[in-house]
């Protein structure tokens, strides 16, 4: 989508009724791969490219005065202010393009004066969001610690590499010492052993929390009865629609698109009709989107998601400062099942570090894909063998220690090309290709492994993941009922944010 695209979606986004806080539920979640449990101080380790903490109350005493106690522990305003921050950076980067665009607060602005609700700072909602974390936490380190339970290799692994990160991060972003950038990010008080000390707690439970998620158990009955009276909140709607600014400030003159006209000409047709009668009669282009229902726009929600609502029905809808023509094209309910696969990726050189891909560069890496693919057809040709040419090979980072494997791939979450082959009719295990990519990233070829559909539809993996965490939050809250906090020197923690 170009920059312009991008605005004017937004835009009409905005028009529709979508708020802050619902476009930042649908940019995270098209984050999210699969539903994991994590926390945002694990998140914090991604590193924010500038100094935005500036916490001035001297550092002996934010490592010795406590700031907050849960149950009968006590946090130091140095641990705070280190729960803060990462809260912090984890919204940040979580939501950095709105931040950027100062959708939600001012940067240069003291959160404290700014209102995240009436009555209620940006500075109060993330001190509530870092103290729910810490007595999270705690909570599930107790549980650990009392069920004798041991972190995660994966998790250790992920710990030990975010301490890495830590470790190295300072120079590389201008810092003159470990200490002082920990003290720049995390704030005063905070050591690198107290984010050692922490961090570790984090990932500690995080892991005991994966390991309770994991065990909830449910038969495929149950899921398929639970997509079934959440449909609309899972399947998948196919839309196009054309937006008409009805606001005063609006610089477009579209004052000669008549709404009712158009649909007149175009219900009960398709998308090509709908795209070109707007071209050819008012030059206007129509935008085709694809989203669950949960991400609908209210606007329009209601009318799409009708149970009697068949393709090629067109209409109207108006809201308070846009009005839109909308075309149903479609509704998915997910029944297909997911798929396994594996790949080597070769990717295609810049030799000539312009940023652009020459067709010989690509011709390059589909030569050299094609070789290795030969070879391993030479060979005994099993799933093995190509998972360690995969180890060897790949320039995937997500999959090339783990032999270029990805479990439970739903439709249109990997690149078209290999999207296409995998949910093609007919698709066999065992079938291999190779496919040619060219976009901004994993531009080159691509050798593929079908392994196999996976055990779940995508309607029932949803439906997996909806109940597993409904569960996990219901054995939270309870556990979290019993836990007393009592803040004490909050006022001393991160000040200036």
């Amino acid at each position: 989508m170009s920059a312009s695209k991008d605005k004017k979606l937004r835009k009409e986004q905005i028009a529709a009724g979508l708020d802050k806080k619902s476009i930042a539920e649908a940019e995270a979640k098209k984050q999210r791969r699969k539903s994991t449990i994590t926390y945002s101080v694990v998140a914090a380790v991604i590193v924010v490219l500038f100094a935005f903490v500036f916490i001035y109350n001297s550092a002996w005493p934010s490592r010795h005065i406590t700031a907050v106690t849960i149950d009968d522990t006590d946090y130091t305003v140095a641990q705070m202010n280190y729960y803060y921050s990462s809260s912090y950076i984890s919204f940040y980067n979580n939501y950095y393009y709105y931040v950027l665009l100062g959708y939600f607060f001012d940067t240069d602005t003291s959160l404290a004066d700014q209102e995240y609700s009436e009555g209620y700072s940006w500075r109060d909602y993330f001190m509530d969001s870092a103290i729910d974390t810490m007595t999270e936490v705690q909570l599930l380190c107790n549980e650990a610690e009392a069920a004798g339970y041991t972190m995660d290799e994966d998790y250790q692994a992920e710990y030990e590499e975010a301490l890495e990160s830590i470790q190295t991060s300072w120079e590389s972003n201008g810092y003159s010492s470990l200490a002082q950038y920990i003290n720049m990010v995390y704030g005063k008080g905070v050591t690198y052993e107290l984010v050692e000390q922490e961090l570790y707690r984090t990932y500690l439970a995080s892991s005991y929390a994966q390991s309770l998620y994991d065990g909830f158990e449910y038969t495929t009955d149950e899921l398929d009865e639970y997509y079934t009276e959440n449909a609309d909140t899972y399947d998948v709607i196919d839309y196009a629609y054309y937006y008409i600014s009805t606001s005063s400030d609006d610089e477009e003159d579209e004052d000669a698109i008549d709404p009712e006209a158009v649909v007149e000409a175009i219900d009960g047709t398709d998308l090509e009709t709908f795209e070109t009668y707007m071209s050819e009669n008012y030059e206007a282009e129509v935008t085709s989107l694809s989203y669950a229902g949960s991400s609908l726009s209210s606007t329009y929600s209601e009318w799409l998601l009708d149970a009697d609502r068949t393709e090629g029905d067109a209409t109207v809808i108006e809201s308070d400062s846009a009005t839109y023509i909308v075309m149903f094209l479609g509704r998915n309910d997910n029944s297909y099942y997911m798929a396994d696969f594996r790949h080597i990726l070769i990717e295609a050189e810049d030799t000539d570090e312009d940023g652009e891909y020459s067709d010989e560069e690509i011709a390059a890496a589909e030569e050299e894909a094609q070789s290795l693919y030969e070879e391993w057809l030479a060979g005994d040709a099993t799933e093995n063998s190509f998972a360690e040419l995969a180890n060897e090979y790949s320039a995937d980072t997500g999959s090339n220690t783990v032999g270029g494997l990805y479990e439970d791939v739903y439709q249109n979450e990997m690149v078209d090309v290999i999207n296409d082959w995998l949910f093609e009719d007919g698709r066999q295990a065992g079938d291999t290709t190779v496919v040619t990519y060219s976009g901004s990233s994993y531009t080159g070829a691509h050798i593929v492994y079908y392994v196999g559909a996976s055990d779940l539809t995508y309607a029932q993996y949803q439906a997996d993941s909806a109940m597993r965490s409904a569960d996990y939050s219901a054995w939270l809250e309870e556990a979290e009922s019993a836990v007393t906090v009592t803040t004490r020197h909050i006022g001393m923690c991160g000040k200036n944010h």
